[in-house]
């Protein structure tokens, strides 16, 4: 290895990184990558998972051929194939438990017999594998004239005549997510192509009497166009059963997308690279802030080195299973963090990093009083915690603001984050305090809020957006990584029975399925097989100021943890489900899985 941490630490040249990303180092530096152990966890998890599957599908088709016969189709290996291409349809919904036989050793996941009611799928919004995108809903926002023109009309038959939106909105009853982003993502010869169909729904919800949070109204386009589209404009419980179910998958299929390419990988894993990267290129081992961040940091580049080439590349998961496909993969990508299309004519907000602590993102949606919001009142714990933690280090070393602003390295670093040669992020500090990255960082608030930021990303928020991803992904009905027939198809039949089966084609096939749930089996695995936790995380300071500090910090985690554990069992004695993701015991030091 060099000893120049900028030789060793390279970025990537703009001209070959992937389409849309941040920028990223080059290859696997030396020392960066897994340990024998985790390579063997890994592929011995996955191919474990993976031959369970094959052996229930195996079963499968062996009991498909004894109802209804065999026959061979066509010629040679062509007529096995045509054969075998009915046993990957599903036949019913119920099939999907087949997966989770106890010879395949997967537990059956945790909404298995509860997906399809309304408040499981509001529930998944505040405590499932996407809780970011709740927000509360403004007048404008559903208005005569706006993209979601929701009226008392379409709710009354469902909330009952004495329901009144203008006292719904102001006694904040009302809450919104909408996937703006994917709008005109991806044109219909493209998904007709592909054979994998997206939308880019709204969706409203109702806070009732016993604060659970109810879909009322599902619009599936953000332009509606009364003339060619075959379906209502909005959606609402009342419809048909078959319609209803077919919004809600229409929402769920996208929120699932969100959180893959924007919420996890973008959010957490992409954007700590950056991070990391930049700290390595920039800091030496002696630096507080090298030490503060280093353990957060652990196995990162390496899982992202695997996620490229995993995810991103041509044949990788996005473009052979996720809804997008490559290009449009991409586009969304970079939609999201610069704020503007790679194919298509998208200009939107690019991604700012001040956006992202914890409490302007609660107060900018606007959700701080949401009750059952488990992921709000745990990640706001954490936050909490982290940033005394963070605030009690930086404090040993910078008394003063003259101080932070007197580090020649601690600017360096700042500036390698901002540059647009180097790590590219925007809005490393509000605009209001946009002269410090223009000039010197000079507040030591200031530089706490941008640490924490970082360990709360690289440790809390990546915990939130991935360990939920079994419980609610691998039954592939609740959150499939596509649909594979476009909405309007459900209205090239008419009656109920008919429309039920059609839904049954939008589904991922069996063989799909086997990798959606091997996928999220294999990205669930929690500590100690991929890195330390929180908890067990070892004191990585050298002064004893410092390492005071850490010891204060590991027992406000247990705190937490007991406090967690609490709320939980009492929820199980409740009969309602438990949210377990941020128990400090389950949050990784690091983005290392």
């Amino acid at each position: 290895m060099s000893s120049n941490p900028k030789d060793t630490f390279q970025w990537v040249d703009p001209k070959v990184r992937y389409p849309g990303a941040p920028p990223y180092v080059i290859g696997l530096p030396k020392g960066e990558g897994f340990s024998p152990f985790k390579i063997f966890f890994f592929d011995f998890t996955a191919l474990i998972s993976g031959l369970s599957l094959l052996l229930a599908q195996i079963s499968h088709i062996v009991a498909y051929f004894a109802k209804h016969g065999i026959e061979f189709k066509g010629v040679a290996d062509f007529g096995l194939i045509a054969s075998l291409a009915p046993t990957d349809y599903w036949e019913k919904l119920k099939d999907l438990s087949e997966f989770f036989r106890p010879f395949t050793l997967l537990p059956k996941p945790l909404i298995a017999d509860s997906w399809e009611e309304d408040v499981e799928f509001g529930r998944q919004f505040l405590q499932g594998l996407n809780p970011v995108l709740m927000r509360k809903c403004k007048p404008e926002d559903i208005e005569v004239g706006s993209k979601f023109p929701v009226t008392e009309d379409h709710l009354k038959p469902y909330l009952g005549n004495n329901f009144s939106l203008k006292t719904a909105l102001e006694e904040d009853k009302l809450y919104l997510v909408n996937y703006a982003i994917f709008e005109d993502i991806i044109d219909a010869a493209r998904e007709d192509q592909l054979g994998r169909y997206t939308a880019a729904p709204l969706c409203l919800f109702y806070l009732n009497d016993k604060e659970e949070l109810l879909p009322v109204a599902i619009k599936v386009k953000q332009k509606y166009n009364k003339e060619t589209d075959p379906y209502p404009e909005i959606f609402t419980p009342k419809s048909s059963k078959a319609e209803w179910k077919a919004a809600k998958l229409a929402i769920s299929a996208t929120d699932i997308a969100y959180q893959g390419i924007i919420a996890h990988l973008l959010d957490t894993h992409l954007v700590i690279e950056v991070c990391a990267v930049s700290t390595y290129r920039t800091l030496t081992p002696d630096h507080i802030l090298y030490q503060l961040l280093k353990p957060h940091f652990f196995d990162t580049l390496a899982i992202n080195y695997m996620a490229r080439s995993v995810f991103l590349g041509r044949g990788g998961f996005f473009d052979t299973t996720g809804a997008l496909g490559y290009t449009s993969s991409n586009e969304l990508l970079s939609r999201a963090y610069w704020g503007e299309g790679l194919s298509t004519d998208y200009q939107g907000e690019p991604w700012e990093f001040y956006k992202k602590a914890l409490p302007y993102s609660l107060e900018s949606r606007e959700v701080k009083d949401l009750p059952n919001y488990y992921y709000k009142d745990d990640a706001l714990l954490m936050w909490k915690a982290t940033k005394k933690y963070v605030s009690d280090v930086i404090k040993n070393h910078y008394q003063t603001n003259q101080a932070v602003e007197n580090d020649d390295k601690l600017q360096a670093w700042k500036n390698e984050l901002i540059s647009p040669d180097a790590g590219t992020i925007k809005g490393l500090l509000p605009p209001e305090k946009a002269s410090q990255l223009t000039g010197q960082l000079n507040n030591v608030d200031d530089l706490i809020e941008i640490v924490t930021t970082m360990i709360f990303l690289a440790t809390t928020q990546h915990a939130a957006v991935n360990f939920g991803q079994y419980d609610y992904g691998a039954w592939v009905a609740n959150m499939p990584f596509a649909l594979y027939e476009p909405f309007s198809s459900l209205y090239t039949v008419d009656t109920e029975e008919e429309r039920e089966k059609i839904l049954l084609k939008w589904l991922p096939g069996r063989q799909q399925t086997i990798k959606q749930i091997v996928l999220v089996k294999v990205l669930t695995i929690l500590p100690p097989f991929t890195s330390k936790s929180l908890l067990t995380l070892p004191n990585p300071f050298k002064e004893e100021g410092d390492k005071q500090a850490f010891k204060d910090f590991k027992e406000k985690l247990r705190e937490i943890e007991s406090q967690l554990k609490e709320r939980n069992e009492q929820l199980k004695q409740e009969g309602k489900t438990p949210y377990v993701y941020l128990q400090p015991s389950h949050i990784p030091q690091s983005i290392a899985i």
